[in-house]
């Protein structure tokens, strides 16, 4: 009888600690996958929302706008990994720390001012030229080919 407790106890302390780890793992938030690695120094250049359109560094330049834990961004996140990181034109943005606006609708021709920009979906590449943007990528085959 005493040992029969002993093991129930066991058991439950078990228990406990199990449903403690996965409720923590769950609880987690995604690391950026493109955050810098403090060992390595700048390997993705990261973009501020209002230089989105107005970047002092080149007239010519993509920005990839990402979120961590968004599945259809992790499928295309490791190609632009291996094919671009360490370009000097290829910028980063998640959109979790954002104000832009989300939508279906996004004339780019239009838009001149880092506020107008609509985040149709992600990921998205856009292609920047003269401060306008020039052509825009959603699809994760798309985005590839552009990266290329």
């Amino acid at each position: 009888m005493e040992k029969s407790k002993k093991t129930l106890k066991m058991i439950g302390i078990c228990i406990i600690g199990l449903v403690i780890v996965v409720a923590v793992n769950m609880l987690k938030k995604p690391e950026d996958p493109f955050k810098n690695p403090k060992d390595v120094g700048v390997r993705y250049q990261h973009i501020e929302e209002k230089n989105l359109l107005n970047n002092s560094e080149n007239d010519t330049y993509f920005v990839y706008f990402y979120e961590t834990g968004n599945k259809q961004c992790e499928e295309v996140n490791d190609d632009v990994k291996k094919t671009l990181s360490g370009y000097s034109n290829l910028y980063f943005f998640n959109i979790e720390d954002t104000t832009l606006k989300t939508g279906k609708d996004f004339d780019y021709k239009n838009v001149t001012d880092y506020k107008d920009i609509t985040i149709k979906q992600v990921p998205m590449l856009i292609h920047v030229e003269n401060k306008k943007i020039d052509h825009v990528y959603y699809k994760a085959s798309d985005i590839k080919k552009a990266l290329e």
